[in-house]
């Protein structure tokens, strides 16, 4: 289990489990700092909802990818605060969150 896994889960020991699985399947297991592992698996979810139909099937990969940045923040305020903005602006509007809306989409 990733390092980023380990942290949401004994963070989210009550979170549901389908939601939790979403979240755990986008964390990518190769990207070893925490903040930015949770980040990019909510960029990888938010593309998905973007590619997605719109409707109701959207929704807890909506949630997921919401609830993972949101979780990325809280892992960089606790690891060093003095870092969060410089993970706002890479994967925020300025960074790779505005590069995947600007992104043409089906």
């Amino acid at each position: 289990m990733s390092a980023a896994a380990q942290w949401l889960r004994t963070r989210l020991p009550e979170a549901p489990t389908r939601l939790m699985d979403v979240m755990l399947g986008a964390v990518p297991a190769e990207i070893a700092e925490i903040p930015d592992a949770l980040a990019a698996g909510a960029l990888g979810l938010y593309g998905a909802v973007l590619h997605g139909s719109g409707c109701r099937e959207d929704a807890l990969a909506l949630l997921a990818a919401d609830a993972l940045l949101t979780h990325a923040f809280q892992a960089q305020a606790e690891l060093d605060p003095s870092r969060i903005e410089d993970l706002a602006r890479a994967w925020g509007a300025e960074g790779r969150l505005g590069r995947l809306v600007g992104e043409p989409h089906a």
